[in-house]
């Protein structure tokens, strides 16, 4: 089975480099237009799609579907939400640093291993519905990292890897194997 996943495209908190955490906004003008080119560009076939139950997720993978040619249903996993960010959301990205990290500790804020555990959980919940079929997943950037380190990645650190919106991350899942393949870029023209 194969699977890939994708960074939900642009809100208007990414464009300022502000974390939003699980702050519930919708793809700024500049996000739709962004995610029109990348999955424009993007030449792959998915038998089913999945999405983090946050709107710029779920409009990002709704875009997705239209050029992918995907007319059934978009299955919302809750355990693909981004992190919660406690009293980081709203603040600059770089802020948060010293918290992911594990440098200072801050009451709410969701560990790695809660992350990585919940994370976990909802790869088992799409193994349901993958079958031998191939699926994406849309979501965020700290859920793209827990997957990777899942996969078996040694070299992912939430504080330090980078995400982009436009990179597409490819994984094989075997039985019970989960396996990392491969990421490149997905070129948009801006």
């Amino acid at each position: 089975m194969k699977l890939y996943a994708i960074r939900h495209s642009l809100t208007q908190l990414n464009e300022e480099k502000k974390i939003q955490g699980r702050i519930d906004l919708p793809l700024s003008k500049y996000g739709v237009t962004h995610a029109h080119e990348i999955f424009s560009k993007l030449d792959i076939s998915v038998d089913i799609m999945f999405a983090s139950p946050l709107i710029r997720a779920h409009q990002t993978a709704m875009i997705a579907a239209k050029y992918l040619k995907y007319e059934k249903p978009i299955t919302l996993i809750q355990h693909f939400i981004e992190r919660d960010f406690s009293s980081l959301d709203l603040l600059p990205v770089t802020e948060s640093k010293p918290v992911v990290r594990g440098e200072k500790s801050l009451e709410g804020y969701e560990n790695d291993q809660h992350l990585l555990i919940r994370v976990k959980k909802g790869l088992s919940k799409i193994k349901q519905y993958l079958n031998d079929s191939t699926g994406l997943i849309v979501c965020h950037a700290h859920v793209l990292k827990a997957l990777l380190i899942l996969a078996g990645e040694k070299d992912i650190s939430f504080a330090d890897t980078i995400i982009m919106h436009d990179d597409l991350i490819e994984f094989e899942l075997k039985e019970d194997v989960f396996t990392f393949k491969s990421m490149k870029k997905v070129k948009s023209d801006q």
